[in-house]
């Protein structure tokens, strides 16, 4: 079942606009006035829509845009001073600094909020079509920048065409680039041909069936559902009928075709149709702080929120639906701001889930258009954004907080021991029963007393009892403690109950809410009990960990393997690989010796590794590595501990209660079989309990899967940052290649960095050389201030030009510039040498060709 993402409330119709005529909005900005006079030559005059113009306009220069677009159209042009009626084939043009904005059916020219730098004119009008009138047309013309990356999607999420120049045809490019990289757009035509086709589309529109019609063709809906399913694996049957209608009926618009048996025959034909219909349904739209009030009421709940949470725990939080990114990176934002506020802060980690996989993906990347200006206040943007060029790229200290996984909301098993659950405008577009079951759902993954945020048009009342409302108006609801808080979820999770490879369906009378409390519990106690493990292979690599070994695990540098004696700390290595030898070859435990190991709060412990083979006789292909802690002691004791210590009679004394409580079971086991072949109500009592049993396990797989999934996104993040430090070392190595001059670069301390090749011929340094203080190397520079003039570079942040000569004649320019690094801190100096000898030779040459015309002028013949 696919789940909807971050969008605003649902549109009142397929044509929101349906007492009024239909809307295109068209943005330009430089080189935009000639694409306008193309546009509206080649546009037919009796389309029967009206036409809003949107350009960058000089604030303080009279428009002519209205008379020039007016010798291109019979159609009325009206520059818009104050407001104007919506009319059918009329032109409206913004008028000089002024920005437009549809309110009802009428158009309202109002004074810009923003200063002129950051003014988004053609994001205002596109957002303003799409939130008041459901749907409409929206066209990016030429123009610099990216003003209307943002307001397109919002057009098209309430089901509206967006129609782009091609970027090869327009003067300046980057505004219809912006666009296309939404991937919202739905043509891209040469401007004439954008005109002719934006024709056709609105015939189509006003053919095409109302989606709310009664006699509406239900067979052939379910049957475009049902091959969407078979090609896709996403199931639509329970979104709500007005929003699927919605969507078919825009894609229908898009190909052309007023029938529904005949877009049925597309669909079956085409395979990018499929897609296409699947991008509509999954559409991913949403911007930064999305109703600002709300995040408003958000941030005032997070103090508190902090403060209940204990130094050793950690924050987690799950922004479901998340899109493209921005909601979750906006809740990121405020837990990061409120955890400045704490001298020492609960570890943070957002989880943003999407069931769309090009959203994620631009959610990785975290690069926006500048037009977030309009959402994001300058403070965070400069705090949490990178600018580069027209866009902003989230910095690494937003972009860790964040983790990104494709997860289905009503298949996936939940994420767990979550503080809060961020799912704005999800539910609006599902039927009443998935609703239900995303609020038990939430309820399960959810801490007691954990935070629900929704949408403006979203509740969590039902089912009634799992959370209560803390602020109505901002949707934001608080898990209750009842005792029977998750019966609604645990049989939607688990559906039923394998017992002897047999599936069971839970019986209705079975209450789970307490056995779950208790498999928690239960599990909670044994992490706390138990010593730390790893499960492996036989190939030792690591299939599992318990939530404590992370303690004894650090990677070697490079490449990151699944080789457990790889990964952990390098004292227990050597034993690790040892036992895990013995294990797999001789198929027997071992315990290693005790190896001390350093404590992070000072001091140090002995732990013994404790490694035992998994499975049934000849077939040992598993192991579980045991992590067995003796108490830290201030001073590491001379030498290797005797076999006979303390910690070796605390294991036999613990052993020796083992086999007491072994004993003690079996009498109790032997106690229960006669009582069952007493009793035929006790023994029906006892299958009871077997399945209550099974229904803990079942629900401790479903906990093990979502941590192993946590686990795997977390994998998938630290490979794509790899891949993304190996491009930019390439870069960088190649640049370095490729330069003719020498380029030193040296830390804070003058150790060497890195360096060209034509150093070599300055300084007797070779690559191992690296990490070493410049100072220990000689150099064949005329230049005693070396030294005194890198640090004084470092200190004053004052870049420095000499030009030096070497003791081989040659002469150098050389540069001094402070070592900046992405996050704008000083770490050392760049040294830069180019040659100009020949330059000096030639100067020389000069003076002395100058000299010797000045003496004959002196010396005259004759």
């Amino acid at each position: 079942m696919a789940t909807a993402n971050g969008r605003d409330a649902e549109p009142l119709g397929d044509k929101g606009n349906a007492n009024g005529p239909v809307i295109v909005a068209i943005g330009a900005s430089a080189g935009g006035v000639q694409a306008l006079q193309n546009f509206f030559g080649a546009a037919p005059r009796d389309t029967g829509a009206a036409f809003i113009v949107v350009v960058h306009l000089d604030p303080q220069h009279r428009s002519e845009l209205s008379s020039i677009v007016a010798a291109r159209t019979t159609m009325p042009v009206i520059q818009v001073e104050t407001k104007a009626h919506i009319e059918p084939n009329h032109v409206y043009v913004i008028p000089p600094d002024r920005r437009l904005q549809v309110i009802d059916h009428e158009l309202q020219a109002t004074e810009f909020d923003e200063p002129r730098g950051q003014r988004l004119p053609i994001d205002f009008l596109f957002r303003s079509v799409a939130a008041r009138l459901g749907d409409g047309f929206a066209v990016i013309l030429s123009g610099a920048g990216s003003d209307g990356a943002v307001g397109v999607r919002a057009v098209k999420e309430s089901g509206g065409i967006i129609l782009v120049q091609d970027p090869n045809e327009a003067d300046y490019a980057s505004m219809p680039r912006s666009a296309i990289e939404t991937g919202a757009v739905d043509f891209v035509l040469p401007v004439r041909e954008l005109a002719k086709r934006l024709s056709d589309l609105i015939r189509i529109k006003e053919t095409i069936w109302p989606p709310e019609m009664g006699d509406l063709d239900d067979d052939t809906l379910r049957r475009i559902l049902a091959h969407l399913r078979v090609r896709t694996g996403h199931d639509f049957s329970k979104y709500k009928r007005s929003t699927v209608v919605r969507r078919i009926a825009r894609r229908m618009q898009v190909k052309r075709t007023d029938s529904l048996p005949k877009y049925y025959d597309i669909i079956r034909e085409n395979q990018d149709e499929v897609q296409a219909l699947l991008g509509d349904l999954l559409i991913s739209v949403t911007t930064f702080f999305r109703d600002r009030e709300a995040f408003e009421a958000f941030a005032r709940l997070l103090p508190a929120i902090f403060e209940s949470r204990k130094q050793s725990q950690g924050l987690r939080v799950w922004v479901a639906g998340c899109a493209t990114g921005e909601e979750a990176y906006s809740v990121a934002m405020l837990l990061l701001e409120e955890a400045a506020r704490h001298e020492i802060p609960p570890p943070i980690q957002v989880f943003g889930t999407d069931l769309d996989v090009r959203a994620l993906a631009a959610a990785r990347e975290g690069r926006y258009p500048v037009a977030i200006e309009a959402d994001v206040n300058e403070l965070r943007l400069r705090r949490f954004f990178l600018r580069e060029g027209d866009y902003y790229r989230v910095r690494p200290e937003l972009r860790d907080v964040v983790l990104f996984a494709l997860h289905d909301l009503l298949k996936d098993p939940p994420f767990s021991h979550i503080a809060i659950v961020s799912c704005r405008n999800v539910l609006i577009y599902l039927d009443r029963e998935p609703q239900e079951q995303l609020c038990s759902t939430f309820h399960y993954a959810l801490n007691p007393g954990g935070y629900l945020f929704l949408g403006a048009a979203e509740t969590a009342e039902n089912p009634a009892g799992l959370f209560r409302t803390i602020d109505r108006h901002a949707r934001i609801y608080q898990s209750t403690l009842a005792a029977d808080a998750k019966r609604e979820v645990l049989p939607r999770l688990l559906g039923s109950v394998r017992i002897r490879d047999q599936m069971l369906p839970l019986p209705s009378n079975v209450t789970p809410a307490a056995a779950l409390s208790e498999a928690a519990a239960h599990r909670r106690a044994i992490e706390q009990i138990a010593p730390p493990s790893i499960l492996v292979d036989e190939a030792q690599r690591v299939l599992h960990l318990s939530d404590s070994a992370g303690r004894y695990l650090m990677p070697s540098g490079g490449p990151l393997t699944a080789d457990v004696a790889e990964l952990v700390r390098p004292e227990l290595r050597f034993e690790v690989r040892s036992c895990l030898h013995r294990a797999f070859e001789q198929h027997r435990a071992t315990l290693s010796l005790p190896i001390w190991l350093s404590a992070n709060g000072g001091g140090h412990y002995p732990v013994q590794v404790n490694v035992k083979p998994v499975g049934e006789a000849g077939e040992w292909r598993r192991a579980v590595i045991l992590f067995i802690e003796g108490d830290a002691v201030a001073e590491t004791p001379a030498g290797e501990p005797p076999v006979t210590n303390e910690s070796v009679r605390r294991l036999k004394e613990e052993l020796e209660l083992t086999r007491q409580r072994l004993r003690t079971m079996r009498e109790e086991s032997d106690a229960a079989t006669e009582e069952l072949r007493a009793s035929n109500e006790e023994l029906q009592s006892i299958n009871e309990e077997y399945r209550s049993t099974s229904e803990e396990l079942e629900t401790s797989r479903e906990e093990l899967q979502s941590i192993n999934e946590e686990l795997q996104t977390v994998n998938s993040e630290l490979k794509a940052k790899l891949d993304l430090i190996s491009r930019a070392n390439s870069d960088l190595q190649n640049l370095l290649a490729a330069t003719d001059f020498g380029t030193l670069f040296l830390d804070a301390g003058l150790n060497i960095k890195r360096f060209t090749e034509p150093v070599r011929d300055l300084f007797s340094v070779t690559t191992s050389d690296e990490g070493r203080p410049i100072t220990d190397f000689a150099h064949q520079l005329d230049y005693q201030d070396l030294v005194k003039d890198a640090r004084s570079v470092i200190a004053d942040l004052t870049p420095l030009r000499r030009e030096i000569s070497s003791r081989k004649g040659h002469w150098y320019d050389l540069r001094m510039r402070p070592y900046r690094t992405v996050d704008d801190k000083i770490d050392g100096v760049v040294i830069t040498f180019v040659d100009i000898t020949e330059r000096r030779l030639m100067e020389e040459r000069l003076k002395a060709l100058a000299g010797a015309a000045g003496g004959e002028n002196r010396n005259p013949a004759g």
